[in-house]
């Protein structure tokens, strides 16, 4: 449900394929386990193209309370935009889960991106999409209702790794822990948690094996300014 602009809430949009061939061709892959923090910011940070797993956009508010304002799923680039300008940010990228990936120093990505005038374009256009997905997600957990959020959520998060279904079923593409999910739209678990045991009884959630499914018909209801 986007209101203002054209990012979609929480997930960044793909990395264009040239983009994405910098790393592959320049960039060190690397694996990293749950929890670890990837190098960003600064002057002397490092870009990662994520071709597995889940890292998180997070930081901790002056109560000492985590909020995750962006999930970087597959083919989507973590510490591009600080490195940009070379500052230092609030912001942790975390491996949500075990991840892999290609990771460049600014020094390589610098050389790369600024010897292409089309490549330049391309990042700063992508990197505004970015931007407008961090103020979307912002503007919902001001505006919008905790059903509405998590429905939008969802709704971002699926179409990032397939074409959203209305009439179907719709695979969640990775499980969420219900407290994680809670951080990612500012609710509290409890709420979070009625209200997919809510859709259950509705008939809009479903388990199968260990997957979790949402019927199109929960997004009939979302409107979007852009559609």
């Amino acid at each position: 449900m986007r209101q203002i602009l054209y990012g979609e809430h929480w997930i960044h949009p793909e990395e264009p394929q040239e983009i994405r061939d910098i790393f592959i061709r320049k960039g060190k892959f690397t694996k990293f386990r749950s929890g670890t923090k990837l190098l960003h910011g600064g002057p002397s940070g490092q870009i990662t193209l994520i071709t597995k797993g889940i890292c998180l956009y997070r930081f901790e508010d002056w109560q000492d309370r985590t909020h995750i304002f962006s999930l970087i799923v597959p083919n989507r680039v973590a510490g591009d935009i600080d490195a940009a300008c070379c500052n230092v940010a609030n912001v942790d990228a975390v491996a949500m889960c075990s991840c892999e990936g290609y990771v460049l120093p600014y020094d390589v990505w610098h050389r790369e991106i600024y010897s292409d005038l089309h490549l330049l374009q391309q990042f700063t256009a992508n990197v505004i999409k970015k931007q407008e997905c961090h103020i979307e997600a912002l503007l919902a957990c001001f505006t919008m209702e905790i059903d509405m959020r998590l429905r939008s959520f969802f709704r971002a998060f699926i179409q990032a790794y397939a074409p959203l279904k209305t009439d179907d079923w719709n695979k969640i593409p990775i499980r969420l822990s219900t407290t994680l999910i809670a951080e990612i739209i500012s609710a509290s678990r409890t709420s979070v948690s009625l209200i997919l045991s809510k859709w259950s009884r509705e008939g809009l959630l479903c388990k199968k094996g260990n997957a979790l499914y949402i019927h199109g018909g929960a997004f009939h209801d979302l409107s979007d300014w852009w559609i």
